[in-house]
């Protein structure tokens, strides 16, 4: 027979019997989510994890020209946080509008915040007509802590013209600039100085919109059709692709040696899709099974003469779309974007997912969920 204290040992090893052992930790879900975020909706959501909580920024209202009708305007770069990404708490604006004498007045698009080389930089997406700033423009500003305070390197004059600012740092430490560079170039991407506040070099392209068929007036001169918001006119096309229309939204990661480029489409909805390269610089090769998520508008397909495929899809988002990648709560790589229900057009909120990936690399493509969730954390 053991003696006692080797019996006593042995039991605080061992289950006690008819005790059920804990069970596996969980997180629950439910897309959209809105709980503590701007009533009015948020678009463009980059949902990021720095320590042991999550944050939040993303363009807030008004997101649009015509919402501006009480004189309101965007308010700048706007931060949350939250410990299990569902309850959202404003903290502050890190960037806030300055007057009307600075370059960056308005809009404040697409919005994000980089943690690179032990600082925090938050770029940002403006626009100001009245000092020839028209269209968008991009810059960002920098502090030594998330809350700030931020300083803004571009103040003087935006880094460069075009939308969906974002950035990459590489293996060696170089820092990539890619972005929104209009239909004709696509996503452009350059190395970038940002001590200086220079681009390196001329920019390149790395991916084009679909193919894309122009529409004729009876006299044979281009037909065209009032820009969204704003931006100029542009003629009519019929859609070959699901991204022929064209492409916004871009965001890079580096997973198992290869580097993704993502990127968003209006031309059914609003969509995402993803190209892969071997290097920062490609060549970037769209992915055959794209677009791999999102959300379909019956009424987008009929306008741009492509097949509605939703019919069959019981989801009640017709546009889900501009991603960021995360950190989730079981370690993988998610994904965070804006989503639109059909019920609710004028009210974008925040849409998140796991991000899966097969063995060779291949990003898995899936609808966004939209009924309730459980996720087995490790």
């Amino acid at each position: 027979m053991l003696p006692v204290l080797a019996r006593l040992a042995l039991l605080t090893l061992l289950p006690l019997a008819g005790v059920p052992a804990a069970p596996p930790r969980e997180f629950r879900y439910q897309n959209p989510i809105s709980a503590g975020l701007d009533p009015h909706g948020v678009r463009d959501c980059q949902v990021f994890r720095d320590g042991a909580r999550w944050y939040l920024t993303a363009t807030v209202w008004p997101h649009w020209p015509r919402q501006e009708t009480t004189g309101a305007t965007n308010p700048g770069v706007v931060l949350y946080s939250s410990e299990d990404l569902l309850q959202w708490k404003f903290e502050r604006v890190i960037v806030p509008a300055p007057g009307p004498d600075r370059w960056y007045r308005m809009r404040f698009w697409a919005p994000e915040i980089h943690h690179l080389k032990g600082r925090y930089y938050a770029t940002f997406n403006c626009s100001n007509p009245a000092l020839g700033f028209p269209g968008q423009h991009f810059g960002y500003a920098v502090a030594d802590s998330l809350l700030g305070p931020y300083r803004v390197v571009t103040a003087d004059q935006p880094l460069g013209s075009g939308n969906d600012f974002t950035l990459f740092e590489d293996d060696d430490g170089a820092v990539w600039a890619f972005w929104n560079r209009g239909r004709d170039f696509g996503i452009g991407f350059a190395r970038v100085d940002l001590e200086k506040a220079v681009l390196l070099g001329e920019p390149r392209s790395a991916i084009l919109p679909g193919a894309l068929e122009y529409a004729l007036n009876p006299d044979g001169s281009p037909a065209m059709e009032p820009g969204y918001d704003g931006r100029p006119q542009r003629q009519v096309g019929r859609a070959h692709a699901w991204d022929s229309i064209g492409i916004e939204g871009a965001y890079v990661i580096k997973r198992s040696g290869t580097y993704y480029l993502f990127y968003s489409s209006w031309t059914r909805g609003y969509e995402i899709g993803y190209a892969t390269a071997p290097r920062v610089t490609g060549p970037w090769t769209k992915a055959p099974a794209n677009p791999f998520y999102g959300g379909q508008s019956e009424a987008a397909c009929r306008k741009n003469h492509l097949a509605f495929s939703g019919r069959g899809d019981p989801s009640p988002f017709n546009q889900v779309g501009h991603n960021e990648v995360f950190t989730g709560p079981d370690g993988r790589c998610w994904l965070s974007c804006h989503g639109i229900l059909q019920a609710r057009p004028d009210q974008p909120m925040l849409v998140i997912d796991p991000l899966d990936f097969d063995a060779n690399g291949r990003i898995i493509p899936k609808s966004p969920s939209h009924t309730p969730q459980t996720i087995l954390l490790p």
